[in-house]
């Protein structure tokens, strides 16, 4: 995403006519009243030449593709159309994971992604490079919305917050590597070729990346369950005590559509307080990486301040999340995000300042958007998570779409669109109050356990009664029974629990 900064800096152009500058607009349009080409595009005058410094077609983009004169809503289409599509695609591909599993979706969107990126880099024109930003935003959105519901079905409240850790070093050393190919060669195509290599571990995936356990509970797959505890009871060496899960009830869980979420008007009202929150914070993050980018002074520095700040604010989350839990975090950093905001307004024509008080606003986007995609998933039931986390997606593509744009924007006065993003940031303060704390609670099972939170208890499903085996017992029967006989495992659901039988 962020390559696209790279590949298509701002121009400097100038219109000159014998040897004199005159002034010209953003399209090219001749603004000078006293020359006879007023209004008319510079180039197409007769003696008029654009002459565009530091940038050649090989370097920049928008030389080689011809929209050097175009306007600035088109030369941006190339991240809008990657929202887009994302979208559209999301909310499809996610209630495709929730029916058939959240592997086969992430690996399949993941190799998508890695050669749709690859061939961009080779695009003959314009309407070709539009066309695979596209299904390069479809597929990552994809990838990365079904993964983040992944991940957090993957791992056990008391550990979620080591996700936040991951993924914020992850993304910030992606910054990093974008800002360094740029360091290494000029020539656009290769600076995008090079910085989407990486993606080649897509492949990898489909050895390596386990369906999620919440997602093989609600199909009753209990043969992959069993592996894949018995799987992760060998890498940890450890096994794991039910007691706790043996005193729970279990609300039977089920796969449930997009009319189960539409009756509940407190999935609505979670539905809508997270994603006004994912399009402001959104707006915010992007916004300043871009900013960042276009600022003044050096932009590989201020890129690369953008970039580093991150992984501080990454680190941080982890015993933030912990001692704060995930609302109070969230609120308190959206306030400070606000105030820089303001203060960004204070210190406009100042570069040096006005880049701090944009880093502090990131900082604090970071941390939010690394704890808030948790939260939110905590909030959601498990039969519709996928679904509800592909809908939230929708106003934080919206975020994410209008973030290029304000660069763009001209309004009098100048600090008007910084102050209105900070009454967006206190907004959503207020709605986050608003929501419930998620941390020390059990995942919500459907639409209807929201309304009795004590009945949602996914790990439920792995107990077993007193006439049960444990699943340690039951991998020693399986490495006995070489010839199928001994066993024959049956899911009965007793007093709503799945229990492991013999017969």
């Amino acid at each position: 995403m962020y390559v696209m900064s790279f590949v298509q800096l701002n121009l400097e152009k100038t219109c000159v006519y014998e040897n004199e500058t005159l002034s010209m607009s953003q399209t090219c349009s001749i603004e000078d009243e006293k020359h006879h080409g007023f209004g008319e595009q510079c180039g197409v005058v007769t003696g008029t030449e654009i002459k565009i410094t530091k940038h050649t077609a090989q370097t920049n983009l928008l030389i080689d593709f011809n929209l050097s004169c175009s306007h600035w809503f088109f030369q941006e289409f190339g991240l809008t159309i990657f929202t887009i599509a994302a979208i559209v695609a999301v909310p499809i591909m996610s209630m495709l994971a929730d029916k058939y599993g959240r592997k086969p979706i992430i690996v399949f969107s993941a190799i998508l992604a890695f050669l749709a990126n690859l061939a961009a880099s080779f695009s003959p024109n314009y309407a070709v490079f539009l066309c695979l930003r596209a299904i390069v935003g479809a597929s990552s959105d994809t990838y990365l919305s079904v993964g983040s519901v992944a991940t957090c079905e993957y791992i056990s409240e008391k550990a979620r917050a080591w996700i936040t850790v991951v993924y914020n070093v992850a993304w910030s050393l992606g910054m990093v590597w974008t800002l360094l190919v740029t360091l290494m060669t000029t020539d656009w195509r290769w600076r995008y070729f090079i910085v989407v290599f990486p993606g080649i571990y897509a492949f990898l995936l489909w050895c390596f990346l386990p369906e999620s356990p919440h997602w093989l509970i609600v199909k009753n797959r209990t043969e992959k369950l069993k592996k894949y505890i018995e799987t992760a009871n060998r890498i940890n060496k450890k096994t794991p005590d039910f007691s706790e899960c043996q005193q729970s009830s279990y609300h039977e869980e089920k796969h449930e559509s997009f009319k189960a979420l539409l009756g509940s008007k407190k999935l609505i009202w979670i539905l809508f307080a997270n994603g006004f929150i994912e399009m402001v914070i959104s707006l915010v993050y992007f916004a300043i990486s871009f900013l960042c980018a276009e600022l003044g002074g050096d932009h590989v520095q201020a890129f690369l301040f953008s970039s580093i700040v991150e992984i501080p604010a990454g680190l941080s989350v982890l015993p933030l999340m912990i001692f704060m839990g995930r609302k109070t975090l969230v609120i308190w950093c959206l306030v400070f995000q606000t105030l820089a905001l303001i203060a960004v307004t204070v210190f406009l024509h100042s570069y040096e300042m006005n880049l701090a008080m944009m880093l502090v606003a990131k900082i604090m986007a970071t941390i939010i958007y690394s704890v808030h995609p948790i939260w939110a998933n905590e909030q959601f039931p498990t039969s519709v998570r996928s679904l509800c986390f592909s809908l939230m997606n929708v106003p934080q593509s919206l975020g994410i779409i209008m973030s290029p744009y304000l660069k763009h924007i001209a309004m009098s006065p100048n600090w008007l669109p910084y102050v209105v993003i900070a009454l967006f940031s206190f907004i959503s303060a207020t709605l986050a109050f608003m929501l419930n704390e998620t941390k020390n609670t059990k995942l919500p099972t459907d639409v209807e356990s929201l309304t009795n939170p004590t009945e949602a208890a996914d790990l439920a499903a792995y107990c077993s009664n007193t006439s049960s085996s444990t699943v340690s017992s039951i991998s020693k029967n399986n490495t006995k029974s070489s010839k199928k006989t001994a066993s024959n495992e049956n899911v009965t659901k007793s007093l709503g629990t799945v229990t492991f039988t013999s017969e």
